[in-house]
């Protein structure tokens, strides 16, 4: 759920994901005045500006009667028109069993509004989907975006925080987690923290470390 002056967004799931949009121009009595439903869910929503929500969730397998959860989702709604929400863009990170910390925490959803960029930590798995969880683990780090309303999710690189390879863990979507846990953006460098290494790349040139901490041994590397 996430507010806005006197406008409000909430997402309710079963099968679906419907967005909707509430006025609160009379607290006493509030009223939905838009919908959007689509497949999947969101798990938590920000704006990046008056127009426009962003949000991080989980796609699904429709199954008629029910759906099973999938891999991880980015969206970008315009929500300029309370009365019509539009989905503009979507992005789709591995199969079911994929996971984020910032699906369950928003403290790992970074988006940087002055430089439009966005930094999501994922576990991708691979080879899952239909109900059925990935079993091997693609990648693991930190994903780096440009997001705008004219052009979607622009991939700038990864930071890579494991080797590929690995079993996928089978966590239930509501305990999504993953290696990295917090990023910052700071000037041209991106800073990606897991639990033991603390790792800095350049925005031009992601996929090579510059020196990095080892938190659990203390050391400068």
């Amino acid at each position: 759920m996430r507010f806005e002056q006197e406008r409000g967004y909430v997402v309710t799931f079963k099968k679906t994901d419907p967005l909707f949009v509430l006025e609160f121009a009379k607290p006493a009595a509030p009223r939905v005045v838009g919908q959007l439903k689509i497949l999947g869910f969101s798990t938590y929503m920000h704006r990046i500006d008056h127009d426009h929500l962003l949000s991080i969730g989980y796609d699904a397998d429709d199954k008629g009667d029910f759906s099973f959860f999938n891999g991880i989702i980015l969206q970008l709604f315009d929500v300029r028109q309370p009365t019509e929400p539009k989905l503009l863009f979507k992005e789709t990170l591995g199969t079911r069993g994929t996971g984020s910390e910032a699906a369950t925490n928003h403290l790992a959803f970074n988006y940087f509004a002055a430089r439009q960029l966005l930094a999501i930590p994922v576990s991708l798995c691979e080879g899952g989907g239909n109900g059925q969880f990935g079993d091997t683990v693609g990648f693991s780090g930190l994903l780096v975006y440009k997001v705008t309303a004219e052009q979607g999710f622009q991939a700038l690189g990864r930071v890579s925080h494991a080797k590929r390879g690995g079993r996928c863990e089978q966590r239930w979507w509501s305990d999504a987690t993953s290696t990295v846990k917090r990023s910052v953006f700071i000037d041209e460098r991106v800073y990606s923290l897991a639990p033991n290494l603390l790792k800095v790349q350049s925005l031009g040139a992601l996929g090579t470390d510059l020196p990095s901490i080892s938190l659990a041994q203390g050391k400068y590397q």
